[in-house]
């Protein structure tokens, strides 16, 4: 077997192992301790640089007035049961109600279980079917339907008024 037909194989049979392996042996360098899972920000504070900050002219003039405001909620059950209505996107639009308004896009929340335990974050409408349906109209569901009846924390935001 010639040395290029050898290294290879070796590199195949690495890369394979390496993808078996747990994510947290799948680190570079095994001396660092592992990351804990990322966690979104509490709230979004941006502040708008003072008129004269800029002395030479060549900066660029932020105006974040247009950007969304976003904000993380920790919320008891809501006793809603339209958060199970089937799979739009729009139901957080019409049933999140903060701050006296609705209006709110939720992106990602995470849901507390009845044994206390939370469940990993999820993003709305990329990792969040739940894996049950809707009994009687045997219709899909998105796991904040449990926001109904169990406790919760979202990042949502909305447009600045």
């Amino acid at each position: 077997m010639s040395h290029a037909a050898r290294a290879l194989r070796s590199f195949v049979f690495a890369a394979l192992t390496f993808a078996t392996l747990p994510a947290g042996a799948q680190r570079m360098n095994p001396c660092q301790p592992p990351r804990p899972p990322p966690t979104p920000p509490v709230s979004l504070v941006v502040a708008t640089p003072p008129a004269d900050a800029c002395p030479t002219g060549d900066c660029v003039a932020h105006d974040l007035s247009t950007q969304d405001e976003c904000a993380m909620f920790e919320r008891s059950a809501t006793g809603d049961g339209r958060w199970a209505a089937g799979l739009s996107r729009a139901v957080d639009r019409a049933l999140f109600r903060e701050r006296g308004s609705v209006g709110w896009t939720v992106s990602a929340y995470r849901i507390r279980w009845s044994n206390g335990a939370w469940s990993d974050w999820y993003v709305a409408g990329v990792n969040d079917l739940d894996h049950k349906f809707n009994p009687g109209a045997n219709t899909m569901r998105r796991m904040w339907s449990y926001f109904a009846d169990h406790e919760h924390q979202a990042l949502a935001c909305r447009p600045r008024m």
